[in-house]
């Protein structure tokens, strides 16, 4: 099982230097990771407004971690935000046409990236890669959802009596 955990983790280094070859040569460096996968959420979702709550839910990141994606993105000129048309007191995001242009850039590294990756795979081993994929995100999933009820647990107050007869502890003269 380590093996196997190494293995993965060498794989997915290998991944992450091929998206960055693959980028460079496509001329969209910077968006080869998560910056790209929010421009094709935007432009699959024009319809829609778009907040960064959803950017969040989408990539699976903190607040902190989107707000931060969202000033980059805006700095690098991808998008733009705008008061909501339904709730004033929202924000929310827009693609610019400068990162509409980036569009057709960013789906060819995607079709590079799935033609390098998944050459000489047939369909029934990228439908077995999918399961496991699958299988792995739910695991993940549970860890975390396991761990925000532990911390919940642990942040939880104790009932008054207990609270009570520890703080008569701790005030204790000797």
């Amino acid at each position: 099982m380590v093996q196997a955990i190494s293995n993965l983790k060498l794989l997915v280094n290998q991944i992450e230097q091929l998206a960055d070859d693959l980028a460079k040569k496509n001329g969209i460096e910077h968006l080869a990771g998560p910056q790209g996968h929010v421009l094709l959420y935007l432009d699959k979702h024009q319809s829609d407004e778009i907040f960064i709550k959803d950017i969040e839910q989408f990539l699976k990141i903190s607040k902190s971690v989107s707000s931060n994606l969202i000033k980059r993105m805006e700095k690098n000129g991808f998008i733009t935000t705008a008061l909501s048309q339904t709730d004033k007191r929202r924000k929310r995001i827009v693609l610019t046409d400068a990162g509409r242009l980036k569009l057709p850039l960013l789906q060819q590294f995607h079709q590079d990236m799935r033609e390098y990756l998944f050459k000489d795979i047939t369909c029934a081993d990228l439908q077995i890669l999918k399961k496991v994929s699958q299988q792995l995100q739910t695991n993940i999933d549970s860890y975390k959802l396991e761990a925000a009820q532990t911390e919940e647990q642990l942040l939880k107050p104790q009932d008054d009596r207990t609270a009570a007869g520890a703080c008569e502890r701790d005030s204790a003269p000797f």
